[in-house]
């Protein structure tokens, strides 16, 4: 409401002053009225597009995409386990459940969509199977530091530090909010907050994978039914 007001104000300032002159000089002034608003508008419209962003809310942001990272979640923790065990029906169904349940939690606290969390995780970790350079014993659920080459990454505690860190380090992506839990993200500081609000965005930030995003966004239609 603030720059809404200085941009009205501005206008009508600018047109005063015009009227100003028309009164002054005439007729012959109406070319400097013409110059005058003309101005007042290029100012009005830098102001407009110097306060535009992306969905990070950083100021002259221009990221797009259509999935945003930011936001709630549709899919419930019993759908979440059972789109995890319909692509690997050999993992332990009780700790599916119980770690679908963590990243509702976690990711409601961060305001993090957790459809997009969890289907990250699946793709990170080929649906809980691993195989690759992050073990199952890191608790490490999106290949936080893993950078390849045989390089394992950072390892957590527990799983719900795990999924945590994943979380922190995705909002460090969306978003230029702080933190609502203490910091575990080892990498949080490395993230140029809010450069990747979209999903499509983590393309060539979070994995040099060229199809990282569209791979996660593909997972997330799946789990959410669409087509």
């Amino acid at each position: 409401m603030k720059k809404s007001g200085s941009r009205r104000f501005l206008t009508a300032w600018w047109f005063l002053l015009a009227m100003e002159i028309v009164d002054m000089n005439g007729m012959c002034a109406w070319r400097g009225v013409v110059t005058l608003l003309l101005s007042a508008v290029a100012v009005l419209l830098s102001s407009c597009q110097s306060s535009a962003g992306g969905g990070s809310g950083v100021p002259g942001h221009h990221a797009v995409g259509t999935v945003p990272i930011m936001g709630r979640g549709s899919a419930t923790v019993p759908e979440l386990a059972s789109f995890l065990l319909q692509e690997h029906p050999q993992a332990d169904a009780k700790e599916v459940l119980e770690l679908a349940e963590i990243y509702v939690e976690e990711a409601r606290i961060e305001g993090v969509n957790h459809d997009v969390a969890f289907c990250q995780m699946c793709l990170e970790t080929n649906y809980l199977r691993f195989g690759g350079d992050v073990h199952r014993s890191q608790n490490n659920f999106a290949g936080i530091g893993a950078t390849g080459n045989g390089v394992p990454g950072d390892s957590f505690e527990s799983e719900r530090i795990g999924v945590r860190a994943q979380i922190q380090h995705l909002k460090a992506y969306a978003s230029t909010k702080r933190l609502r839990r203490p910091l575990v993200d080892p990498r949080f500081a490395r993230v140029t907050r809010g450069s990747a609000p979209y999903v499509e965005n983590l393309t060539g930030k979070w994995a040099t994978d060229p199809n990282y995003g569209p791979k996660i966004i593909k997972i997330l239609k799946s789990l959410t039914g669409q087509p």
